[in-house]
């Protein structure tokens, strides 16, 4: 007989799941802000130090507005434990989840980013499921479940590699730090590397992931207790290895490449040595909570610690201002890392709108908008609530964009705004053509749809997030990063 027995209602877990898919998305974990604030107190870098004001800047709106921190709100990855003497009535587990994560991205407006088939139908589920759902049997009468967005600008940088055991230490070190220098600003820096070793080739990689929940421990904590524990030895190395990459925050230099590593091992087969990395960018977002059948689930969503704005408030007085659309001697008088605010009219075009874009090309269909001396904002915004302009809408990763841009550039788009690197031929069609690549702050979604007063879609609605918006921009803050002559700061900082 067992003893303890405890039913619980599948329909706790939907609202459960919901709950935290809303509080993960909006709330930074108090631990992962202040490690956040720890580096920024240690950075002398003044463009990684203005990167850093604004993401605790954006942490302190999104906290406010109960808006999310980055409008990549995720593919939503879920650990549930489950007391060995829990029922589960109703649903089963898989769908109480899915159902969850379904109603907190239609309730909370949230983006919806997930695609029927990785391969052969790249259609928007329109429900952000299904999730990425890990089970295990626990001693108990109760359930845990721990939600963790994950955006894909990190999620794309990860690696594992099977390494051969004399390879030890130095090898992981190795590794991990290989892993971060070729992610470079793709991942959105100051990083949470989780680091998993040991098991099997795939298990690495769950324990890599499961290391990001692991708290933060402050880089003078971490000093300390490296002294007597080899696995924080282990992260701090890595944290050693990581500043001198130089990435920097946004990767634009400075020592504050990592605000954390967390290190999860498990024993292995005598003849391997599997690393997985996992790099989380500053939004490490995750949310747990432990449920019976008595509990009752919040009306609303609450932060559990108070987010002050502090001194994080940038002071832009010192950026160049740009009113738009770009002037060939506006465009002559910029230099690769200076500092801009954009006034006037942009217009947002991402993966998917690029493509149709493309084909719209080879057709010899003309195009939805005219593109000569215009800018294109990397961007796929959450939807917009209740008086909002437009949700949250940061950068997405400008590579992904590279295959099109030289065309576009050629056909006279002057400039484009995202983050991270652009290729070889970008870098050479920006010089070509005389135009811009600009990045903005990577995950400071609701600070920077403050800086936008109209939005309006103007082409491809049926792609949702990825449609085309004209938007209307007042000192958006931004970075030259390649500028007309072909000069990337990026290569500046790091080579």
């Amino acid at each position: 007989m067992i003893k303890n027995r405890s039913e619980i209602k599948s329909s706790l877990i939907t609202d459960a799941v919901s709950y935290l898919c809303k509080k993960a998305a909006c709330f930074l974990p108090e631990d992962v802000y202040k490690g956040i604030e720890d580096i920024y107190s240690r950075e002398s870098s003044e463009p990684a130090r203005d990167f850093l004001k604004e993401i605790l800047d954006n942490a302190h709106i999104a906290s406010k507005t109960r808006r999310p921190i980055c409008q990549d709100t995720g593919i939503v990855v879920v650990f549930a434990e489950i007391g060995q003497n829990v029922s589960i009535e109703g649903n089963n587990l898989e769908l109480a989840i899915n159902k969850g994560v379904e109603k907190a991205y239609k309730e909370f407006a949230l983006r919806k980013s997930i695609v029927n088939d990785a391969v052969f139908d790249r259609t928007n589920t329109g429900t952000n499921t299904p999730a990425i759902i890990y089970t295990k049997i626990v001693p108990g009468d109760s359930v845990k479940i721990t939600v963790v967005p994950k955006g894909s600008g990190s999620e794309n940088m990860n690696a594992v590699k099977m390494l051969t055991p004399s390879e030890g230490v130095d090898g992981i070190i190795n590794f991990v730090i290989e892993t971060v220098k070729k992610a470079g600003p793709n991942s959105c820096p100051p990083l949470y590397i989780g680091v998993g070793i040991g098991g099997t080739m795939e298990y690495a990689c769950l324990l890599a992931k499961k290391a990001l929940l692991n708290k933060v421990i402050s880089f003078s904590e971490l000093e300390k207790l490296a002294k007597t524990d080899k696995k924080r030895e282990l992260e701090l190395k890595i944290l050693y290895g990581a500043e001198k990459t130089g990435v920097g925050a946004e990767g634009f230099g400075g020592r504050c490449t990592a605000f954390a590593v967390s290190v999860e091992t498990y024993p292995c087969h005598m003849a391997s040595l599997p690393v997985a990395v996992n790099l989380n960018c500053h939004a490490a977002r995750h949310s747990e909570m432990i449920i019976n059948e008595n509990t009752i689930i919040p009306d609303d969503i609450e932060p559990e610690y108070e987010i002050s704005p502090g001194q994080s408030f940038i002071d832009y007085s010192s950026y160049k201002k740009i009113s738009l659309p770009l002037k060939d001697e506006d465009i002559k008088n910029l230099q690769a890392g200076d500092r801009v605010l954009l006034t006037g009219e942009i217009y947002t075009a991402r993966d998917a709108a690029h493509k149709k874009l493309n084909q719209a090309l080879k057709d010899g269909s003309p195009l939805p908008f005219d593109i000569k001396n215009k800018v294109i904002y990397y961007v796929g915004p959450c939807p917009a609530v209740q008086n909002e302009v437009i949700g949250p809408a940061g950068p997405t990763t400008s590579s992904r964009m590279d295959v099109y841009t030289p065309q576009l550039l050629d056909l006279g788009l002057k400039g484009t705004i995202g983050k991270g690197k652009r290729s070889p031929d970008v870098l050479e069609a920006i010089r070509r053509n005389k135009a811009v690549y600009f990045v903005a702050t990577g995950g400071a979604a609701c600070l920077i749809s403050k800086k936008i007063v109209s939005a309006k879609i103007v082409a491809y609605p049926e792609l949702g997030a990825e449609a085309v918006y004209k938007l209307e921009v007042k000192d958006f803050p931004v970075v030259v990063t390649i500028d007309s002559m072909g000069n990337d700061f990026y290569a500046r900082i790091t080579g």
